[in-house]
């Protein structure tokens, strides 16, 4: 199942049921549109993997999965200089409902050179600053902005770049197999 913005945002939602509101909703739903529309763009979030089984090449498909600890994000958005009981309570909202929702449906997808058979993969690099431009753009077109909206984006943004970079994943690379045992490595993305 692919990464999908409302999962993303009623996964927000669900991590701290005490915060309420019309501007606490348009955040959330903002963070979900804009870390699916990152996620999923392959120059945003890389996965590197070595690949054993048979001699070959072919497609890779596996499942993602990061460590579900909050904590990059309640960092970062701390270093961005939000302080107060609510960027805390927000910021663990946040890293708990995305970590939820992308260990629940994120998948990555790619190629292999060198192997077919068995796939380990790693996050070698998640881009903050795409992120956080699109935390920004999304904020605005919900109405949130203002110079704390710039700093919650990039505290958000940095934060779940972080959390997303300690993702892994095993799966399978696919294709025509040789006739002796081969390693390979393989170059992936997130759906």
């Amino acid at each position: 199942m692919p990464i999908a913005a409302p999962a993303i945002t009623s996964a927000i939602l669900a991590a701290n049921p005490s915060l309420q509101g019309p501007a606490w909703f348009q955040t959330a739903t903002a963070i979900g549109i804009a870390v699916q529309a990152w996620a999923v763009t392959p120059t945003n979030v890389l996965l590197i993997g070595s690949v054993s089984g048979a001699v070959g090449g072919g497609a890779v498909t596996g499942k993602f999965f990061m460590v579900p600890a909050p904590l990059p994000v309640s960092a970062a958005v701390a270093g961005a200089g939000l302080l107060g009981l609510q960027a805390s309570q927000v910021a663990l909202a946040v890293g708990i409902g995305v970590s939820t929702s992308l260990n629940a449906s994120a998948i990555y997808i790619g190629n292999s050179a060198g192997a077919i058979g068995v796939d380990i993969s790693k996050v070698t690099f998640a881009n903050p600053a795409t992120l956080i431009a699109l935390l920004t753009a999304n904020m605005a077109a919900q109405g949130i902005v203002g110079p704390v909206a710039a700093q919650l984006a990039v505290g958000l943004g940095n934060g779940i770049a972080a959390m997303v970079a300690t993702g892994t994943g095993t799966g399978a690379a696919v294709g025509a197999a040789g006739p002796s045992p081969g390693t390979g490595v393989s170059r992936s993305s997130l759906i």
